[in-house]
């Protein structure tokens, strides 16, 4: 196994640590579901027409046939239909006991004024039945399910107003850096501007989660050990870019054991971004990013979100496919896992960005995926398929 395949093992031994609350259906997005999700009744819970149409006997589909009511959806039937009768029936209204066809209303011909004949023989029946999706009690969404669009669809069908979900983190953002500026600040010579700080608070709102206080400070050691003490107090993970390396001036690996907190990893085993840490110290963890953005961004995606989905009881999984190589891939040393990014094509191929590495940020406006070159691996050539993970 490789140090990355290593470091993923030990995410899912990670404790759940994050207590659950109850929530609003409306606040639900993104959020950890902490309990199961049950369907309260069948569905559909009666026989429902799945077009405009009429519902009749298959047999009587030959003839004619008198239509006796129209059925709305909203409304039961009134009416029993018998042999060679129908009902006109709108899509989602209930099927009349008995019947086991509705034809379209583009199958139907007019004979006189209250009665008709279909006109397909090859009409399909047309009916969605009593619990074809799910019956009641059935297991419908998992504990553990991050709530995304359908899920919020199917709790409302369930009647769930209200939902159990991982209570979240604070979060700590901290960029450290004496060479960084603010984004509306003017660089000077040996300057550049923090981008660190805008990505990694981005990516954390995508998962809903919350950034209790947003911190720019400089390589100080005196200054970082203050405030990393202060923002323990009011948050529950600190997430540091930059001082997680071994330059002179990267002080957060030598804070975090003054501290008593034990370090699960100091390096990734991947490329851009192999020198990053995680560490624990009871309820309390920190992240340390690269101060590189492109690093920073792909440590955040492979390793940060696994791990602060795991710490919140996500069952979390990463969407990766396999897709095909639109040019040549070579690189000179395979003795890491190379994460490149990438950008599909009008027919679904991978197509390659210039990409100058890990301080290459621009490279990933155009990116829409990034590319697993696996260890060991130095050439792909192009027809060859890629795991890839959409960005």
């Amino acid at each position: 196994m490789s140090k990355f395949d290593d470091i993923l093992s030990l995410i899912k031994q990670l404790p759940e640590v994050y207590a659950t609350e109850e929530i609003a259906l409306e606040d639900a997005y993104n959020r950890v579901l902490r309990e199961e999700v049950r369907a309260d009744m069948n569905m559909p819970p009666f026989h429902k027409s799945a077009m405009d149409g009429y519902a009749c006997h298959f047999e009587d589909l030959g003839g004619e046939m008198e239509v006796l009511e129209v059925i709305h959806a909203g409304m039961m039937p009134t009416q029993t239909v018998g042999r060679n009768q129908c009902s006109k029936i709108m899509t989602g209204a209930a099927v009349p006991d008995g019947c086991d066809c509705v034809f379209k209303v583009e199958d139907s011909e007019e004979v006189t004024k209250n009665t008709v004949r279909c006109i397909n023989p090859r009409t399909a029946r047309n009916i969605c039945y009593t619990g074809e999706d799910y019956r009641q009690g059935d297991v419908l969404i998992k504990e553990g399910t991050i709530v995304s669009v359908p899920q919020m669809a199917v709790l409302a069908g369930a009647g769930y107003a209200n939902i159990k979900v991982s209570a979240r983190p604070g979060i700590t953002v901290i960029a450290t850096g004496s060479e960084l500026v603010k984004p509306h600040e003017k660089p000077e010579p040996g300057q550049i501007r923090n981008s660190n700080s805008s990505q990694v608070i981005t990516q954390l709102r995508k998962m809903n989660l919350e950034v209790v206080e947003n911190l720019q400070l400089k390589d100080d050691y005196d200054l970082l050990t203050q405030k990393f003490n202060e923002a323990l107090e009011n948050s529950d993970i600190l997430i540091f870019t930059g001082g997680a390396s071994v330059g002179d001036f990267d002080f957060i690996p030598e804070i975090l054991k003054e501290q008593g907190f034990k370090i699960y990893w100091d390096r990734t085993g991947f490329k851009p971004g192999n020198p990053m840490t995680f560490s624990q110290n009871g309820n309390k963890f920190v992240i340390g990013l690269s101060g590189n953005p492109v690093s920073s961004l792909v440590q955040f995606e492979l390793l940060a979100k696994p791990a602060i989905y795991q710490l919140m009881g996500a069952k979390y999984t990463p969407t990766r496919i396999m897709a095909t190589l639109n040019f040549d891939y070579q690189r000179k040393k395979a003795d890491r896992l190379a994460i490149v990014p990438v950008f599909f094509g009008n027919e679904g191929r991978i197509e390659e960005i210039p990409f100058h590495g890990s301080a290459h940020i621009n490279a990933l406006i155009s990116a829409t995926a990034l590319m697993e070159i696996p260890l060991g691996v130095s050439t792909i050539n192009k027809g060859e398929t890629v795991y890839v993970r959409p960005l």
